[in-house]
């Protein structure tokens, strides 16, 4: 799969994630799915993700990068991708153990 249908898989998953986690609790309980829908959209661009990478290769600094760039693109975006899969596998495990949020 290429990268960039991966970077879209994971961005559209967390753009869906939060809309239906915050219409959910602000609109209609039942818009909650769309956070189950962005959660299976980012997990299986994140495990395309990491198919075929090497983890040494994603962090190394490209000779065109500066350091500003590099730690934008490696890190900080990485961190917070993680961040909201931490907060997905909550979510998820919230909604199919105790049901629609209030």
């Amino acid at each position: 799969m290429e990268r960039k249908t991966i970077n879209r898989l994971i961005g559209y998953g967390i753009l869906i994630f939060t809309v239906g986690y915050i219409l959910g609790l602000t609109v209609s309980k039942y818009l909650q799915l769309l956070v189950v829908v962005g959660s299976l959209s980012t997990f299986v661009g994140i495990f395309y993700f990491f198919k075929p990478v090497k983890l040494r290769d994603e962090f190394r600094k490209d000779p065109n990068d500066d350091i500003l760039t590099y730690f934008w693109n490696a890190i900080v975006l990485k961190f917070w991708t993680f961040i909201f899969f931490v907060w997905m596998i909550i979510m998820d495990i919230v909604l199919f153990t105790i049901g629609f949020l209030e």
